[in-house]
């Protein structure tokens, strides 16, 4: 839920929900707490289960998680990515795969950046600066907390939060703990 402040001028100011539904994604406007309005929802292919999502920081994308997608299709890792230029017609921008067979869980963005907690695959670190003009994101960075396997199980990193002023983050690991990391100092760099 967030006062939105995004490209859909008919919304700004108002209170918007995105919803990670199980099988679909709604948007719901609920300035009014007695009368909440269905401004959309928004379906996508291979649906299997609707996780988490979080928007970009100009509020034009939302990127969403599908925790089932990666065991039940055999991606490897999926992010879809909601355009959400007009909140009563969100429309699919893209669909990223990462590197790894792992399963997404919890994501949130930063500036140009989208934090993945990525279970047995660690964190990843995805660049979204691309998005209005080419559609892409690659891989900047990632730190590892399951290095024995990447393959598509509920272990590993569970979640992260990017949001401390010092510049470092954290990665709770469903086995290891909790790692606090700093992007410029701890994290490898994988090839585009």
């Amino acid at each position: 839920i967030v006062i939105y402040n995004g490209p859909d001028t008919e919304h700004v100011g108002k209170e918007i929900f995105f919803g990670a539904n199980e099988t679909k994604v709604v948007i719901m406007d609920i300035t009014n707490k007695s009368n909440p309005i269905v401004l959309s929802t928004f379906n996508y292919s291979n649906t299997s289960y609707t996780h988490q999502g979080w928007l970009t920081s100009d509020q034009k994308y939302w990127m969403l998680g599908d925790e089932l997608d990666e065991q039940n299709f055999g991606f490897t890792t999926r992010t879809v990515v909601v355009d959400l230029t007009n909140l009563d017609l969100p429309i699919l921008k893209t669909n990223y795969l990462g590197a790894t067979a792992a399963i997404d869980h919890n994501g949130y963005t930063l500036n140009n950046e989208f934090y993945l907690a990525n279970y047995r695959a660690g964190v990843r670190i995805i660049n979204t600066a691309n998005l209005n003009t080419a559609s892409t994101l690659n891989e900047i960075a990632f730190f590892d907390t399951y290095p024995a396997s990447n393959s598509a199980q509920f272990n590993g990193a569970w979640s992260v939060y990017p949001y401390f002023p010092s510049g470092n983050f954290i990665v709770s690991d469903i086995e290891r703990g909790l790692f606090v990391l700093r992007k410029n100092a701890a994290l490898g760099i994988s090839n585009p």
